[in-house]
């Protein structure tokens, strides 16, 4: 106590608002206490809600901006179901030009179509079995039908199925037309000009002749075209070779002959 008034009295009286640290270490010496060093309660305080504020203010503008974009998403995802905003996956889906492959060979008839008039349709009749004249009688009820002759001949190939009906990319309408008028037929494409029409008899037709009766319900002209299996637009069939030699169709208004490398046989005159 004394020395410490004595040294007191040597180094002076404090500042006011200041404590000498010696004094306060001889202090806590007297009253058994340690005093450690450290800033008053009231900076540790300001300093804390310092920290605070400033986080609460990093929360603020982070949700802030948050929301603001869910905003924006929903405001375009709205325009996008009401039409007014064009979406990202909006553009349709497209098959690249020749990378279609399919299995399908037969034609479609166009849309909405409807069998021509019998004197529109110019049709050869070809014998593709050995029974002798059956290409003429064909031709012969055909005839008498309206549809237009161009010629008869044999098929230089056998044909063991019933009836086929063979023709162009321009013919697709006249083909249909003319297999309504038998029972069963196929039809296969090929790559020839104009609209003639083939009509191949096989060895089914030969056995038992499957030609529609003029009046049976199936040749009415107000019976819209269809096809009997699955069938592709016309222009993604791949078609077959045409005969080398076509005879002209005095229904085209310039027949030109069809050729190809690999063409399929010429027919001959019927025996």
């Amino acid at each position: 106590m004394a020395y410490g008034a004595r040294l007191e009295s040597v180094l002076g009286a404090s500042p006011q608002g200041f404590e000498s640290p010696i004094l306060r270490h001889l202090q806590g010496r007297r009253d058994g206490t340690v005093h450690v060093n450290q800033p008053a309660d009231g900076r540790t305080d300001v300093r804390r809600a310092r920290v605070r504020r400033h986080r609460r203010e990093r929360q603020i503008i982070v949700f802030g901006v948050l929301i603001i974009l869910v905003a924006i998403a929903g405001l375009f995802a709205a325009g996008v179901y009401r039409g007014d905003v064009e979406g990202p996956f909006s553009a349709p889906f497209t098959t690249p030009v020749g990378a279609f492959e399919s299995d399908v060979t037969l034609a479609c008839p166009p849309p909405d179509s409807y069998p021509l008039p019998s004197d529109q349709v110019a049709v050869r009749v070809l014998n593709g079995t050995d029974v002798n004249g059956l290409a003429g009688r064909a031709m012969d009820t055909l005839e008498s039908r309206g549809f237009v002759k161009v010629a008869v001949g044999n098929w230089s190939l056998t044909h063991s199925d019933n009836v086929r009906i063979v023709f162009g990319a321009a013919g697709v309408q006249h083909a249909y037309t003319v297999a309504r008028q038998f029972e069963s037929a196929g039809l296969v494409l090929d790559n020839r000009e104009g609209t003639l029409v083939d009509v191949i008899l096989g060895d089914g037709f030969a056995e038992a002749p499957a030609l529609r009766d003029a009046l049976a319900p199936e040749l009415s002209p107000d019976l819209a075209l269809s096809a009997n299996a699955e069938c592709l637009p016309v222009s993604l069939i791949t078609p077959r070779p045409a005969p080398r030699n076509l005879p002209d169709n005095p229904l085209d208004p310039s027949p030109e002959p069809s050729a190809s490398a690999s063409a399929s046989p010429s027919p001959s005159a019927e025996s």
